[in-house]
């Protein structure tokens, strides 16, 4: 009887202490909200040392409070220069924040997408690399958020990348995740290497765990890599460059970067492997808030990605290198026309609808605080609209473009090797589609369409 009394005392102090966090923090749209309280309502102000902080999460009828949490800034020019920062938590028990599918861990991202006016091109990422079977793409779940009381707009709740279990599954202590760098990215510990000159950050082992005997290991098998894409048998499939990668994930991995029109993508490129395997995993795509064609630095929409001629993206040069295989040309043209004949195209658009209708409440809450029609960066498109539909209109208009131009670019790369590319499906430079990839009639509706593969405003 008397433990009766306890158990109902107990969960009636629990359901009290519940309603009364309810009526504390409530939920502003239909995304969840959550509450970020730093110790003494400290300022985040370094990417390197955590603050303690509680976390509160407003989810319908459900409230959740962690405490001993640590929060810090995370990014590189997201965090330099921007006002909306990105950040990096910490639990001190693991959370699974995004459902039983996916991830339980302890280190989460808060992405702003602040350099992204749809801020759904992450999230759209993760949609196309499930369409592509890929191993791993972090997922997305729109929150909004209150930093010490002040409401700071639509964040991201996402995988942090990293070696763990439904994220980058090889062994913690020893498996290996390295990320392909440049000067303004690379961080301790790092390698780089002599034949093209690429700077490669060793994410795991972690640097604490990481042995002078792995830390040679990783920059012999670097070496032997490059040295056996610079070799003149380098399209040898036992000798060459395939025996060093696993040749489904890099087609996919690179077949994918072209298909974001990201131009960071070879400005951060993960891969990773055991630590007693040969060959190397690439993936996931990630960091897109200026993918899709959305940066000032060059336009990605007619343009592939391996051949821009950027100072900073030094893995361009293997690229290039691999484009000469004739078996390179065949793998990447097969694969990406197997992906438009499973409906990629209509997928994307389907999935751009889908994410705008989600983040359509919170969207207009963060636009109140964060001009829509201003610039966040220098490096973002400057391209501006007084509402947010001609965002995604863009967006929609950049699928339904670049990824017919792909196809084109990809069979005239095969032509050059030699071998007379397989038909695409039929285009006729008269055909027009809407924005939902559909064939349309010639109209004098008023709209945005596209017409051999240009945009066509009416």
């Amino acid at each position: 009887m008397k433990n009766r009394i306890i158990l109902y005392l107990t969960m009636l102090f629990i359901a009290v202490a519940s309603k009364a966090l309810a009526q504390q923090y409530q939920q502003l749209t239909d995304v969840p909200t959550v509450y970020i309280e730093t110790e003494n309502a400290q300022d985040i102000t370094s990417k390197e040392n955590y603050l303690n902080c509680t976390f509160i999460m407003v989810d319908g009828d459900n409230v959740t409070r962690l405490e001993n949490t640590q929060i810090r800034g995370r990014g590189n020019s997201s965090w330099w220069n921007s006002d909306k920062k990105p950040y990096r938590v910490k639990f001190d028990k693991k959370q699974q924040l995004l459902g039983e599918d996916f991830a339980k861990a302890k280190n989460w991202t808060l992405l702003a997408n602040h350099g992204d006016k749809t801020m759904i091109r992450n999230a759209l990422t993760y949609q196309l690399g499930r369409f592509m079977g890929m191993k791993f793409c972090p997922a997305a779940k729109f929150i909004d958020l209150y930093l010490n009381g002040k409401y700071r707009g639509t964040y991201q709740i996402s995988d942090h990348v990293q070696v763990h279990k439904k994220r980058i599954e090889v062994d913690e202590d020893n498996g290996w995740l390295l990320e392909v760098a440049n000067e303004n990215s690379k961080e301790e510990p790092y390698i780089t290497s002599t034949r093209y000159s690429i700077t490669y950050n060793i994410k795991n082992p972690d640097d604490e765990l990481l042995t002078v005997d792995q830390r040679i290991a990783i920059g012999q098998w670097l070496e032997a890599f490059e040295k056996a894409v610079a070799s003149n048998d380098y399209q040898n499939p036992e000798t060459g460059y395939r025996a060093y990668i696993d040749e489904t994930d890099f087609i996919n991995w690179y077949v994918g970067a072209e298909l974001t029109g990201n131009i960071d993508a070879l400005y951060s490129i993960y891969m990773y492997k055991e630590a007693d395997e040969q060959k190397m995993h690439f993936g996931p795509l990630w960091d897109l808030d200026i993918g899709y064609d959305n940066s000032s630095e060059k336009s990605l929409l007619r343009n592939l990605e391996a051949f821009l001629g950027l100072w900073n993206r030094p893995f361009e040069k293997i690229l290039q290198r691999l484009w000469k295989d004739p078996w390179f040309a065949q793998a990447c043209n097969d694969r990406l026309n197997q992906l438009v004949e499973a409906g990629l195209q209509q997928h994307l658009i389907t999935a751009i609808d889908s994410l705008r209708n989600a983040i359509w409440q919170t969207q207009g809450q963060n636009f109140k605080v964060w001009p829509i029609n201003k610039q966040v960066y220098s490096f973002e498109k400057h391209n501006y609209y007084t509402n947010y539909d001609s965002y995604i209109d863009d967006l929609k208009a950049f699928v339904n473009t670049h990824i017919p131009y792909l196809q084109q670019a990809f069979a005239q790369k095969l032509g050059t090797n030699g071998i007379t590319p397989a038909k695409t499906s039929d285009e006729h430079s008269s055909t027009l589609y809407d924005l939902q990839g559909r064939k349309v009639q010639q109209t004098n509706k008023k709209g945005i369409y596209i017409q051999n593969r240009k945009k066509i405003i009416l």
